[in-house]
């Protein structure tokens, strides 16, 4: 228990609330507010907790007393969200489309840097997304970190964009959702049935539906 409040608890909870399509600099989670939510260790623990995603870190977060804290990734099972699923995948936390134990796509919602430098900022000027890192929580190293002030000041800063990363998840295994991984990850066989697969399904590489159609496809391999 006194581990999990430390750092170490991530993997299942379930959060009554939708995810944003842009968050604050002085608010950089996925969801407006902390909510409750159910999480699963990988040794079988189960707590509740108030439970929100860092978007810069890809990491859960969760209140405890008056202050936020990380948990530690490596713990992680599976996150129930609102109804959604998530899971740990390379340290950061993403959302399960699909069956956790069949095969998955994986969906990492980040910050976009790169659309942040390429947008104007308030009043005509670039926001330099090296800079916004410096006054937010982006620093914060999971020791704690004040709710109250974190509240407080949510309002403040620069509105940040999110981008969706998407991989597939078979067999353990997270390949890039892109044609080029996904041919490096067959043997000749397989190249040529997934040639034939990808034109008679038209597999659109940004949508989580025809992604899980390669799902199955894989499985098959």
């Amino acid at each position: 228990m006194k581990k999990f409040l430390a750092v170490s608890f991530l993997s299942i909870f379930v959060l009554a609330a939708s995810a944003q399509e842009a968050v604050m600099s002085s608010w950089p989670y996925l969801y407006p507010e902390f909510v409750a939510g159910t999480v699963l260790l990988k040794d079988g623990s189960k707590y509740e907790r108030q439970l929100n995603i860092h978007a810069g870190k890809g990491r859960l977060h969760f209140i405890d007393g008056a202050n936020i804290r990380e948990a530690d990734s490596n713990d992680i099972l599976l996150v129930e969200l609102g109804g959604d699923k998530f899971t740990a995948l390379d340290g950061n936390i993403v959302k399960v489309v699909g069956d956790p134990e069949k095969g998955y796509v994986a969906v990492r919602t980040s910050i976009d840097y790169q659309k942040m430098n390429e947008t104007d900022g308030p009043y005509g000027t670039k926001v330099d997304a090296g800079a916004t890192l410096t006054m937010t929580t982006f620093d914060l190293t999971g020791v704690s970190s004040s709710y109250t002030e974190l509240q407080r000041n949510r309002n403040e800063g620069v509105q940040m964009p999110l981008k969706n990363d998407y991989y597939l998840v078979v067999g353990g295994k997270a390949i890039n959702a892109s044609k080029k991984a996904v041919e490096n990850s067959l043997d000749a066989a397989g190249k040529a049935a997934f040639k034939t697969y990808q034109k008679q399904n038209k597999i659109r590489w940004q949508d989580t539906a025809s992604l899980l159609m390669l799902v199955d496809f894989l499985n098959g391999q």
